[in-house]
């Protein structure tokens, strides 16, 4: 059975700060969650758990991790919000 992680990021666009959310269907890493989500060709690692593209001059963390239903991952999707 697989399993619906919610995973919120905070990312730093230039002077621009922002959250997003994404589902993942497998437990990992705060660093392979960021690298899945933008696609992190190296670990830049600029502070504790807060990686840095170096393609794109930007930040990311994980804010927060968040086992959650079928059905509220539906929810999520159906709303546009994951």
């Amino acid at each position: 059975m697989t399993k619906n992680i919610l995973v919120t990021f905070d990312m730093q666009v230039g002077d621009y700060e922002h959250s997003d959310k994404y589902i993942f269907h497998n437990k990992t890493t705060d660093y392979k969650y960021c690298k899945q989500f933008w696609n992190l060709k190296k670990k830049n690692k600029l502070d504790e758990g807060v990686y840095w593209d170096n393609q794109e001059l930007n930040a990311i963390s994980v804010y927060s991790i968040q086992e959650i239903t079928e059905q509220e991952t539906k929810t999520l999707k159906r709303l546009g919000v994951a």
